[in-house]
């Protein structure tokens, strides 16, 4: 029996509309090149779907043959395709063969009039999508992989709105409803407990709740079902609509009166109206929960938590609210303060009340104790001009403390004392030559008050576990009496241990020896 056969009008149409490409869409080879100066080979053939003669691949008897042989029949294909579809037309059936060349000249149609990719652009976005350097930068490359799973999702189920964030290694995809949704959530028994508490927390009080989706199915949504199966997330984070809001925290005995004014989000449960917000610079969060009462009245609870990592490598020379710090803990520590706060939303006083005494008082005395280390380590590396970054880990002596504030007090000024400030008549031990020892014997034989200067050599302070050399310092006692207590000798040094008897004007200023 005769094939019907295409003609070459027919296969020329087929050849055309998919751009001489093959039409198989893992292949998509280009079926024609030159060869020589002005002939060319071609390497495409003009497929049957259905085969041209009986006993061929996906024969249909059904159909005339001028159907057989028409366009409608043909299917542009490169030799290796049209080879392998024929040899196994089970797993290439008409269906697949029509669908390939739909997508094909609808490709074909798209590409018309643009640059095709090179090599090296290939090469390129490789490079940019595993992070690599290469020679031009496309910022715009970022946001299209985002737009483009943005738009992939949003058209699963077009009632929810979708946005994509990647930061450290970690991929976030946040989902809201345009409209109200009905869904339903099936738990498996190993995680109803957890979702349980979240649930309800999420409700009731407005908190954010995270929560695993081991065991858990999705149903009125194929989106979720796109998230979970597909996209393999390992959590759920329900978060509750936010308004943001604004935190003044005021103590009327201090000046300034408004200590801190911290920027957060107020959320709102069933049985529970929340701010949450954080305050110098990472240093502080703040909670406030408002709970109705039977009487129409507001219950408010404050937490206040300290988060001492917000410094953690940070310029120890310039630790940033560092001072405001210090004094907002200092108020809230002293019973005697009054600490209150007053909150805002779109600059509308919401609420007011006082903070409560903090639970955990220990622990921000230790905050406390932390930050005037890094005020006197802060004085210590501005004066020597050097710079640190601090350590909140490093384990700090009493001794290392001590030493360190002696030398700030000595850069501030602060080391001098009055006679109000001493409660006992000093002592001390001074080493003299014999020539001094004369000296000194004539000092306290006439009785008479006199300035008395001591110096120290200079010494080490120790900053964040590294040692600093410090200057050496002057000290002067003015005006002062001295007692003998008792006198050694060794070899060619007279050790007297001394008592300072201090005048009514009594004064005393340690300075440093250099010249700033």
């Amino acid at each position: 029996m005769a094939r019907d056969d295409f003609t070459k009008p027919t296969k020329n149409q087929a050849y055309q509309r998919v751009a001489g490409r093959c039409s198989n869409p893992d292949c998509r080879a280009t079926t024609s090149a030159p060869v020589g100066e002005v002939d060319f080979s071609n390497v495409g053939v003009g497929a049957h779907i259905h085969a041209a003669s009986p006993g061929g691949p996906r024969y249909l008897a059904a159909m005339t043959a001028e159907d057989r042989r028409g366009f409608g029949n043909i299917i542009w294909l490169c030799q290796t395709c049209s080879t392998i579809i024929d040899r196994d037309p089970d797993s290439y059936p008409a269906k697949t063969l029509k669908a390939w060349k739909t997508s094909a000249e609808a490709r074909a149609l798209m590409e018309q009039g643009k640059r095709l990719p090179e090599e090296k652009d290939i090469y390129r976005m490789a490079a940019m999508a595993m992070g690599t350097r290469t020679p031009g930068f496309y910022p715009e490359a970022i946001g299209n992989v985002h737009k483009a799973l943005v738009d992939q999702l949003e058209a699963v189920d077009p009632r929810f709105t979708v946005s994509t964030a990647y930061s450290a290694g970690n991929t976030t995809i946040t989902v809201g409803a345009k409209e109200t949704v009905s869904f339903s959530i099936k738990i498996g028994q190993e995680s109803a407990d957890v979702w349980r508490k979240g649930l309800q927390a999420s409700i009731d009080e407005g908190r954010e709740a995270t929560l695993p989706l081991d065991g858990v199915v999705f149903e009125g949504s194929k989106l979720f079902d796109v998230l979970h199966k597909d996209a393999d997330l390992a959590s759920i984070t329900i978060v509750p609509m936010a308004r943001p809001a604004v935190l003044k925290i005021l103590a009327p005995q201090i000046e300034p009166a408004i200590f801190e004014t911290i920027g957060g989000q107020l959320t709102a449960g069933r049985k529970q109206i929340r701010f949450a917000g954080a305050g110098c610079g990472g240093l502080l969060d703040v909670e406030l929960a408002f709970t109705p009462t039977n009487r129409n009245d507001v219950h408010s609870v404050s937490t206040l938590t300290t988060n001492l990592k917000a410094w953690q490598g940070k310029e120890a020379a310039n630790p940033p609210y560092l001072d405001v710090f210090i004094n907002l803990l200092e108020a809230i520590l002293d019973p005697s303060a009054s600490v209150s706060f007053v909150l805002e939303v779109d600059g509308n006083q919401a609420a007011a009340g006082k903070f409560h005494i903090p639970k955990h008082i220990e622990a921000m005395n230790e905050t406390l104790a932390f930050a005037h280390y890094a005020r006197r380590a802060r004085n210590v590396l501005r004066y020597l001009r050097k710079s640190a970054p601090i350590d909140i880990f490093e384990s700090i002596s009493t001794d290392d403390h001590r030493a360190l504030a002696r030398v700030s007090d000595i850069v501030e000024g602060k080391l001098s004392y009055q006679r109000s400030q001493v409660t006992a008549p000093p002592e001390m031990t001074v080493g003299c030559t014999v020539e001094e020892e004369k000296n000194l014997m004539e000092i306290v034989r006439r009785g008479s008050f006199s300035v008395l200067k001591q110096t120290e050599s200079a010494s080490l302070v120790t900053i964040y576990g590294k040692k600093y050399e410090v200057p050496p310092t002057t000290s002067y006692y003015s005006p002062v009496r001295l007692h003998i207590l008792s006198k050694k000798k060794k070899k060619q040094i007279v050790d007297f241990r001394l008592r300072i008897e201090m005048a009514d004007n009594f004064t005393s200023q340690t300075f440093f020896d250099v010249q700033q």
